[in-house]
């Protein structure tokens, strides 16, 4: 793979930061209701309310959030409640779009339905820079997701266990304006550094590789899959010869024992 088209495009974003998809795509109401559902049937136990968000226009985006539901599902202690956005698009798309509209949504659905013993689970994949994801909709042009812009859509989500999971470059960066008592934020990258295998055509980037594994095993914890996780990145960049990613952790006050309580 050739060691440019492996970064996530640093320079393509940086001149996008006073942008905003501000709904740059129509949401598909009856796919975001379709997911919605299941967040509204009563079940017995605990679940956990998964939103997952690929928001950027390429394969990898989409597998890296769709393929960890199925793996939660399996390896979960919890209920999964899948719902998920996407910004691939296609004529047989399964999900609806990542924009504003929608992610009010599934958010919203999440504060609302959760109750005091679930968790919410944040899945991102996209292009990043510093302090700022990107967000692109089919061949339309990228535009910028600035971290206190996504801190605001989170917001909703205060009083619950949350667990925020962010693959993109740059993404340490975003940590400070995330920050909260009950979250659990983990990133593909230090807050200066990029993160790899985000070339077209790719499957998994390198962290939704290692995430896969590593939540695909039962009876972990958050904390020995953020180890699993971390473990396997610098493997795969060693092999490569890439700069260390350095994936970053940050454990809000009030879930330290979820941190280290086996979930999986």
């Amino acid at each position: 793979m050739n060691h440019l088209a492996s970064r996530c495009f640093h320079g393509a974003i940086v001149g996008l930061m006073v942008a905003s998809s501000g709904g740059c795509a129509a949401a598909q109401p009856a796919l975001v209701a379709q997911q919605q559902a299941a967040a509204h049937t009563p079940v017995i136990g605990k679940r956990l309310f998964y939103i997952g968000l690929a928001l950027y226009s390429e394969s990898w985006s989409e597998n890296d959030v769709v393929e960890l539901a199925g793996k939660l599902g399996y390896a979960s202690k919890y209920r999964v409640v899948p719902m998920i956005a996407s910004n691939v698009t296609s004529a047989r798309s399964l999900y609806p779009i990542a924009d504003d509209a929608t992610i009010a949504a599934f958010v919203g659905t999440a504060a609302a339905q959760a109750g005091a013993d679930d968790i919410v689970f944040v899945d991102i994949s996209s292009h990043g820079s510093r302090k700022v994801l990107a967000r692109k909709v089919g061949n339309n042009v990228p535009t910028a997701l600035p971290s206190r812009e996504l801190a605001r859509k989170l917001a909703p989500l205060a009083g619950h266990p949350t667990v925020v999971i962010i693959s993109a470059c740059y993404s340490g960066s975003l940590i400070g304006d995330l920050r909260a008592p009950e979250r659990i934020i983990i990133t593909a990258a230090r807050a200066d550094r990029s993160s790899f295998g985000c070339a077209p055509g790719n499957r998994h980037t390198f962290f939704g590789d290692a995430e896969l594994h590593a939540f695909g095993q039962q009876n972990r914890s958050l904390h020995q899959a953020f180890a699993i996780i971390r473990d396997d990145v610098a493997r795969m960049e060693s092999e490569q010869r890439f700069k260390p990613s350095e994936p970053q952790v940050s454990v809000g006050a009030d879930v330290a024992d979820l941190y280290d309580k086996p979930l999986f």
